[in-house]
């Protein structure tokens, strides 16, 4: 079907599976439906068989999102996690909001606590494989958002990865990289900045990008987000971020860490430097 493992695909053959099974529905993360509308755009078309396609794994930039219901694909997105048995919020036709992940399902319950950490509750999971702890009633996700007045759920980042800049400005990374790659130059991003003046980002461009095209990307991306994210100096990754390098996890996730730590010298140089980006 165009996937190999967790972070192999192939774009064509992933749609022309599309159109031979004809599914109705099919849910897919950011990257594999920024692949389709990729595709989709120069002429190939969308499945006709396809209602309903949910979005979640990744922080979604609305640009995606408006991409690719205007090629017509019918795109919702969702929120999650394995210990409340995957889907917990999720936009449906008959009642979504933009920028949101949806309404809780009726067996769950989220609520925000006073860190601004999403909470969930109700039918969770009973424990962990081999754990005989019992789970909490109560489960901390460790992202972060808010509710509305109509109960949707807006995810603004993760506990763990928010960074403060020098200027005491909160960035959550996640959302920013998920602005980055949605260019169509830029195919994974990893961005850095706690405690400095400017944000770092570790781009891996689409093959044969030259500088001044990836130059002209950061200038798009930055206009679409306020002077305390938007990306001051940035890097060429190596290699693409994989399970087979340590860069991503076996699900295909970067491993922000481990990502820091490959390119903490060229970073830490980018940042003494006046220069925009650094030399491979």
């Amino acid at each position: 079907c165009g996937l190999a493992g967790s972070s192999g695909f192939q774009r064509r053959l992933l749609l022309e599976s599309l159109q031979r099974y004809a599914p109705t529905t099919t849910i897919l993360v950011p990257q594999l439906l920024k692949a389709i509308t990729e595709s989709i755009a120069p002429g190939m078309p969308i499945p006709g068989s396809l209602r309903f396609v949910a979005l979640g794994g990744a922080p979604t930039p609305a640009s995606l999102l408006e991409r690719a219901r205007s090629l017509g694909l019918p795109v919702f997105q969702g929120y999650g996690l394995s210990e409340a048995g995957s889907v917990a919020c999720l936009n449906v036709s008959s009642g979504e909001r933009a920028g949101s992940v949806g309404r809780p399902l009726p067996h769950l319950r989220v609520r925000i606590a006073e860190d601004g950490e999403v909470l969930v509750s109700g039918s969770l999971f009973l424990a962990y494989l081999g754990n005989s702890e019992p789970v909490s009633n109560v489960w901390p996700t460790g992202d972060l958002g808010y509710l509305d007045e109509d109960g949707f759920l807006f995810l603004t980042g993760r506990k763990k990865t928010a960074y403060a800049t020098a200027y005491g400005r909160n960035v959550a990374p996640e959302w920013v990289e998920s602005e980055l790659s949605s260019h169509p130059l830029i195919t994974q991003a990893a961005v850095f900045g706690e405690g400095q003046a400017v944000n770092v980002a570790v781009l891996v461009p689409r093959p044969h990008t030259t500088l001044q095209d990836l130059n002209a990307a950061l200038d798009a991306v930055n206009t679409r987000l306020p002077d305390y994210a938007r990306i001051g100096r940035w890097i060429i990754a190596d290699q693409p971020f994989s399970p087979r390098n340590g860069l991503a996890n076996g699900a295909g996730c970067m491993r922000r860490e481990a990502v820091r730590i490959c390119y903490q010298t060229r970073i830490e140089h980018l940042y003494l430097s006046e220069k925009s980006h650094a030399p491979l």
